[in-house]
């Protein structure tokens, strides 16, 4: 049974996203010109629904949208967080001083990583001017940012969603893990560092002599979407996005009744 998968250029291509200074959708680079879809759009729309983002709606359930000026033009923007503690604080600690009236009738609404998918998709559509931003966790931001300049890149901050993915260093292959039964696995994306730092301490008690071959790497969510939406790699199917921890138990307090998801294990790496 195989522990990695290896994607190739795939992830090679999404890995260097983070270095363009994206700080919102609108201005995502392409990843080029692919002969092949590699999923259709209804599998990359499930591939977001497990993972929860939240946004400020008021009672219609309308989204706030917050207007700045940016170089003497006005900016429209709604904002949607990864943490929804985050979204909390910036209703307290901001909306609630700024306009304590209009903020006192909104609510943290939590939607899924699909649905601000399909919001941003549609806003192209209708060549739509309100800018839908993704705001990451600043405590994984800094993380993102220490272990880029740690491998020698030189980032004053990682602008973007950061991602963390347990791999090997020599052939650029990734650990996997198990989600259901059978003998599938899948690659997963971690939103928090400290998940892919706990998986990849525990496959180097498995396999110990794996150990100096193994380290994490960061790459970006948005890169990671347009390679699910545009890549021909097949193994671009195996990559899984797993909520932080709050998200996990977000979910979990929404339906208690259901059974946790399970912890990730990773397999000892195949002999050579």
């Amino acid at each position: 049974m195989k522990s990695f998968i290896r994607l190739g250029a795939t992830l090679g291509i999404a890995g260097s996203v983070f270095l363009t200074g994206l700080s919102g959708i609108g201005n995502m680079p392409g990843l080029g010109n692919l002969e092949a879809i590699a999923l259709p759009q209804d599998q990359v729309v499930k591939k977001l629904q497990e993972v929860p983002v939240f946004t400020l709606t008021n009672p219609k359930g309308e989204f706030v949208v917050l207007s700045r000026n940016n170089a003497s033009k006005p900016v429209s923007q709604v904002g949607f967080f990864i943490s929804k503690q985050d979204a909390q604080k910036f209703l307290d600690n901001r909306l609630k001083k700024e306009n304590p009236q209009l903020a006192g009738t909104l609510q943290v609404r939590p939607l899924s990583l699909a649905d601000y998918y399909k919001i941003v998709q549609e806003s192209k559509k209708k060549s739509d001017s309100v800018i839908y931003t993704l705001v990451p966790t600043q405590e994984q931001v800094a993380s993102a940012t220490s272990m880029l300049n740690q491998n020698g890149k030189k980032v004053e901050q990682f602008n973007g969603i950061p991602l963390f993915v347990p791999k090997f260093k020599k052939d650029n292959s990734y650990l996997t893990i198990p989600l259901a039964k059978g003998n599938e696995r899948y690659i997963p994306f971690f939103f928090e560092k400290e998940q892919a730092v706990a998986l990849l301490e525990e496959f180097k008690k498995a396999v110990p002599k794996e150990a100096a071959n193994t380290e994490i790497q960061v790459v970006d969510l948005y890169g990671v979407m347009e390679a699910l939406n545009s890549s021909s790699d097949p193994s671009i199917n195996k990559i899984i996005l797993y909520p932080s921890r709050e998200s996990i138990n977000f979910i979990r307090s929404l339906a208690p009744n259901q059974s946790p998801a399970a912890k990730p294990v990773a397999a000892p790496a195949p002999k050579k």
